[in-house]
């Protein structure tokens, strides 16, 4: 049998231990997917910026290139 994620307990009602326990799994799952979504982000701000300084017509090529780039690629990942 799969070990439940929140112990069962006496009383209906939650407590603070468990509370933080169940904080600290989820953290453990969602801490890597909140690193890699703030990364690719990152990732597309820093080619923005650096391209920016090129001048106007790079930056709005690099712009659409990234857009399209967000749609088709990063979303299938």
């Amino acid at each position: 049998m799969e070990e439940s994620l929140i112990p069962k307990l006496d009383t209906r009602w939650l407590t603070w231990a468990a509370f933080v326990e169940e904080t600290k799994r989820v953290g453990y799952l969602a801490g890597p997917m909140v690193v890699v979504t703030l990364s690719q982000y990152l990732l597309q701000v820093i080619s923005t910026m650096m391209v920016g300084h090129l001048g106007v017509l790079p930056l709005a090529s690099s712009a659409i290139a990234i857009s399209l780039a967000t749609v088709t690629g990063f979303s299938l990942l």
